[in-house]
């Protein structure tokens, strides 16, 4: 009974551990000014994220859009050391475009919402990110 009662407790555990661990995918993206919008692709699933950081040069407009057939897929935008997000994308919707002052570091996270993660719903997505000019 004992060795059942350890095997069981273990088993919880490592499974908790599991469970608390969140997914990250992290890429760099560079922007020149008037170049191409870089269309990023990929697919997250349930708590998964994905972190795209993202240089923007001074005096562009920083345009980002996010396009997934899952209503739930979302992403935040903010300033890198900031410790609130400039864009909430499940509040503020899908396109994010600001002006960049100085040389912009952002941190783009593209997540789902809680409702879908925890369904464990899949969705693919693409970001379109670019910098315009002023």
């Amino acid at each position: 009974m004992k060795k059942i009662l350890t095997v069981l407790t273990c088993a919880l555990v490592l499974q908790t551990s599991a469970w608390a661990l969140d997914p990250a995918r992290q890429e760099k993206v560079e922007l020149a000014q008037g170049a191409p919008v870089k269309k990023l692709s990929g697919k997250i699933k349930g708590y998964a994220t994905v972190e795209y950081s993202v240089t923007a040069p001074a005096g562009s407009k920083l345009a980002i859009k996010l396009n997934s057939a899952n209503t739930s897929t979302c992403f935040n935008v903010s300033q890198d050391g900031a410790d609130e997000a400039l864009f909430v994308g499940s509040r503020d919707g899908n396109r994010y475009q600001a002006a960049v002052t100085a040389p912009g570091h952002y941190k783009v996270l593209v997540y789902l919402m809680r409702n879908a993660a925890r369904k464990d719903q899949t969705a693919s997505y693409v970001l379109e990110v670019g910098a315009t000019g002023s």
